[in-house]
C-alpha cells in the first residue's frame, strides 16, 4: 500500500499524530535498520503519548488550578517554612491517594499553602488522578444553586467523582447548619473515594468553634484530621518574598 494511503487512512481513523509520525520519521529516515515491529512500536509509542498529553491537558482544564500551574518541582524549602522536601515528596507516589489519605495545609495568609495544594493536585493529574479545586465559600455556593435547580444529587456525584478535592480557604466564610451537613456527606463518602485537600489559616484544634453544629463540627473534624497529612506553614509572606526579590 503507498504510503500516502496509509497517511489519509491513520487521519481517517483519528490517528493523526501516528500519521505525523509516520511521515516525519520516514521523511527522516528514521525506518532504516529498524524491523517493521519496531518501527510500529516507535508509531504507537508517539500517539500514546500525545493522548496522554491531551487527557492530562484536560484535566488541568478542569481542575480550576491557577494559570501559572504550580508544581512540586518548583516548591520552595527555605528554612522556616515549617516542612521539608520529604513532607512533600510523599505525593509523587500513588499511596497517599489509593489510600485516602487527606491533607490539612495550615498557615497564615501568603505562606504558599494554595500553592502547594495546587502543586500536590497537578502532580495526581500526572499521576492519572482528576482533581479540582474550589474555594470553601464557592463550594456552598454551587451546591444551594444545584439544590435550587433539582440538581443536588448530580451535583455531588460529579464532586465524589474527583478522584483529589482541593478546598481552599476552608472556614473562611459563615456558613448555615444545613450548608455543613452537606460537607460531612460529601466527607464521609470521600473516606472510600479519594483523599481531600484543605487549605486554612485555622489550625485543626480552632476547626469545632467555627462551625454553627457541635454534632456535625465533631464528625467533620474527625473525619478530616483522620490519617491527614497535616502541615503547618510558617514564616513570612511568600508575596511579599517575591516582591522584595525583583528588580528595583
Amino acid at each position: 500500500m503507498h504510503i500516502e494511503s496509509v497517511l489519509k487512512q491513520l487521519r481517517t481513523m483519528r490517528l493523526s499524530v501516528m500519521a505525523d509520525s509516520l511521515e516525519r520519521r520516514i521523511a527522516n529516515g528514521e525506518h532504516n535498520g529498524l524491523s517493521a515491529e519496531e518501527f510500529l512500536a516507535l508509531l504507537i509509542d508517539d500517539e500514546h503519548a500525545a493522548r496522554q498529553q491531551r487527557k492530562l491537558a484536560r484535566m488541568i482544564g478542569r481542575a480550576n488550578f491557577k494559570p501559572e500551574q504550580a508544581c512540586i518541582e518548583n516548591v520552595s524549602y527555605d528554612m522556616g517554612r515549617g516542612f521539608t522536601k520529604k513532607d512533600i515528596l510523599q505525593f509523587t507516589t500513588p499511596t497517599w491517594v489509593q489510600q485516602a489519605h487527606n491533607v490539612v495545609l495550615v498557615g497564615p495568609t501568603g505562606a504558599g499553602k494554595t500553592y502547594i495544594a495546587e502543586a500536590i493536585g497537578l502532580q495526581a493529574c500526572k499521576m492519572g488522578y482528576p482533581a479540582r479545586k474550589i474555594r470553601y465559600k464557592m463550594l456552598f455556593e454551587e451546591i444551594n444553586n444545584a439544590r435550587a435547580c433539582g440538581q443536588l444529587l448530580k451535583y455531588l456525584r460529579q464532586i465524589q467523582q474527583t478522584s483529589v478535592l482541593i478546598i481552599d480557604d476552608f472556614l473562611m466564610a459563615k456558613v448555615s447548619t444545613e450548608d455543613v451537613s452537606y460537607l460531612l456527606e460529601m466527607i464521609e463518602e470521600r473516606s472510600q473515594l479519594g483523599p481531600l485537600i484543605v487549605t486554612t489559616q485555622y489550625p485543626v484544634a480552632k476547626w469545632h468553634q467555627l462551625m454553627p453544629d457541635p454534632t456535625i463540627a465533631d464528625a467533620i473534624c474527625d473525619r478530616v484530621a483522620h490519617s491527614s497529612v497535616i502541615l503547618n506553614l510558617k514564616g513570612d509572606s511568600m508575596r511579599k518574598r517575591k516582591t522584595q526579590s525583583q528588580p528595583k
